[in-house]
């Protein structure tokens, strides 16, 4: 929930030119009460971006919309109380404390800044002990590696000297200063009442920062022989390896000016990358992609390269990867992936080809479709029937997760072709799983019933009575086009507000919509529609289900009445009709499987 007082954040509204707040982002053009310009939040060549400094802004291409509070917010990836924090320092707001009434919220944000206090000032003691005497040999290292003083300075680069207790030293020594410097997964011991000492030893450092750049972690690298050879921070209650990506804090605007991000696996990995001019680059942190991960990258650019080696794990890392970008795939967003030689690794190849080369290698990447068959075709005779079926039925529920059903349909064709097969037996309507529909049926006359039903007013039933759907599927979400106006300016009020809750509550609090017309409409869409919580899953998946398959009918009506009027010379209408009609078709199998099981 809000952290601060609505009257400061009124304040901040007051303080705060949106225009000039969306400026620095977008070039924006006078039209009307209206400014225009192109979408910072996807990829798009006519703009669909509407600024009203006096509403705020709205894209009728992504669907993206809200306040200066949510810009900040999609284009920072912030949540609500950072984002009001954010914009205070930009005008001058002191902030106050927190809350006086909530005493828990209060210990844990004063412990919070003591650990980020700790960990800067741990920063500043390793990049101390780098620059002097003692780190000769790390700075030799880094020499031997190419890595410039300035990229060292930049980025803050330390060293973690040999010994076992220099940072308990650094800090008291006292139990208490370990206490704390425990939390802060700076020092460890093997067991309780035992001697605590450093957990990082003679290794070459990286600070870890959070989205705000304040340092929340290390990663440390060992300077000779030794295992690991590499060592992160524990996870804590700042840092949590799956949802930060290394550098990201350092390289958003130059995604967002790129328009594309690439993601390597390493620390020297990134920095390389970066000091050669490609500073659109992150780094995972010794783990596999996760699908925060991907939330903060789509936040950022609907193109993503992700570059692997090419031994066993790199392929296991991009499988990985692979099967999380599947379901977010439609023609606005593109994914490619590199893989470099054997025994070779970005920060090798950049220094020897430059940046000019490194992306020309990012241009000739593999396609998700092109990587997906190879994979998937390893140990299968493919010159056999047997071996194409094989990797037909393998690609099946993988290719039914692409939602875009043109960009699925192109991909099913390359399946197709490669193995020679029709494409019906490429994708067939009944390969994904079962979705579960609205309102189970038996009886003729109960059919009848559900399908007459407002499928539109019913969702909206349900993600008042159940807030955690907005949150947790408001990307799914923010692309339904509701028929319904009014309805759809709930829905988009409450994907809105639905990011200003730190944690969903139990029931959607009718009081934060911003005017009574929209609290009083909400309350007569639940007078309306009843659903036990039980079944809230099988309804909202249902509704989903309805809603897109009378939008892939209007769709196609409308395609098919322009053919008629225009013609179709090239055939493509005819094309997309077809991608649209498989599509209902793959929807209603699935619709029938799933009533079959109960």
């Amino acid at each position: 929930m809000p952290r601060y007082p609505e009257s400061l954040i009124d304040q901040i509204r007051d303080r705060v030119d949106l225009l000039e707040l969306v400026g620095r982002q977008v070039h924006l053009k006078k039209q009307g009460t209206n400014w225009l310009g192109l979408c910072p939040f996807h990829n798009e060549k006519t703009p669909s971006f509407h600024v009203r400094p006096d509403r705020g802004f709205k894209c009728f291409g992504c669907g993206a919309s809200g306040d200066l509070f949510d810009f900040v917010m999609k284009s920072k990836g912030l949540d609500f109380n950072a984002a009001v924090e954010e914009l205070a320092g930009q005008v001058g707001i002191r902030l106050p404390e927190t809350r006086q009434d909530d005493p828990e919220a209060a210990r844990k944000r004063e412990n919070q800044d003591r650990l980020l206090d700790l960990l800067k000032a741990t920063r500043e003691f390793y990049q101390e002990r780098l620059a002097s005497p003692v780190g000769a040999r790390a700075r030799h290292y880094l020499a031997e590696r190419g890595m410039k003083e300035e990229t060292v300075r930049r980025y803050g680069l330390g060293f973690a000297p040999p010994g076992w207790s220099h940072v308990l030293d650094r800090f008291g020594g006292g139990e208490a200063a370990a206490e704390l410097l425990e939390q802060a997964g700076l020092v460890t011991r093997k067991a309780p009442g035992e001697k605590w000492y450093d957990r990082f030893r003679h290794r070459i450092m990286f600070p870890i920062a959070d989205l705000k750049g304040r340092c929340v972690a290390f990663g440390g690298r060992v300077l000779d022989a030794g295992e690991p050879k590499y060592l992160n921070s524990p996870e804590s209650e700042l840092f949590q390896k799956g949802k930060l990506l290394y550098g990201l804090d350092t390289a958003q605007e130059a995604i967002r000016k790129e328009g594309s991000v690439i993601v390597v696996e390493g620390y020297m990995d990134r920095l390389s990358l970066a000091e050669n001019g490609l500073e659109y680059t992150v780094a995972t942190l010794g783990t596999a992609m996760t699908p925060e991960h991907l939330r903060l990258l789509w936040q950022r650019t609907h193109r993503i390269h992700f570059c692997f080696d090419g031994d066993a794990a790199g392929e296991k890392a991009a499988w990985r990867a692979l099967e999380l970008v599947l379901d977010g795939l439609d023609a606005d967003r593109h994914v490619g992936f590199l893989f470099l030689p054997k025994g070779e690794d970005p920060d090798q190849v950049v220094r020897r080809e430059g940046a000019e080369g490194f992306a020309a290698r990012l241009s000739k990447g593999v396609s998700p479709i092109e990587f997906l068959l190879r994979h998937l075709g390893n140990g299968l005779e493919l010159h056999t029937p047997e071996g194409r079926a094989a990797l037909a039925h393998r690609a099946r529920p993988l290719l039914g997760r692409i939602r875009d059903p043109l960009l699925r349909e192109l991909y099913a064709q390359t399946l197709g072709q490669r193995l020679e097969i029709p494409v019906q037996y490429a994708l067939e309507p009944n390969t994904r799983p079962p979705v579960p529909m609205a309102r189970r049926v038996e009886r003729p006359a109960r059919a009848v019933a559900v399908m007459e039903r407002n499928h539109e007013q019913a969702l909206l039933a349900l993600l008042l009575r159940q807030p955690r759907l907005v949150m947790e599927r408001d990307e799914e979400l923010s692309r339904l086009r509701l028929e319904n106006a009014q309805l759809l300016e709930l829905l988009t009020e409450m994907i809105t507000l639905g990011h200003r809750f730190a944690d969903p509550p139990s029931s959607w609090p009718l009081e934060q919509f911003p005017t009574r017309e929209l609290a009083l409409r909400a309350r007569s869409i639940l007078a309306a529609e009843e659903t036990p919580l039980e079944l809230a899953e099988e309804e909202f998946e249902g509704c989903l289900v309805s809603i897109h398959l009378k939008a892939l009918r209007m769709e196609r009506g409308r395609l098919m009445r322009r053919l008629e009027r225009e013609g179709d010379e090239d055939g493509a209408l005819l094309k997309r009709c077809c991608a649209l009609k498989l599509e209902e078709e793959r929807m209603l199998g699935n619709k029938k499987a799933g009533e079959g099981m109960h």
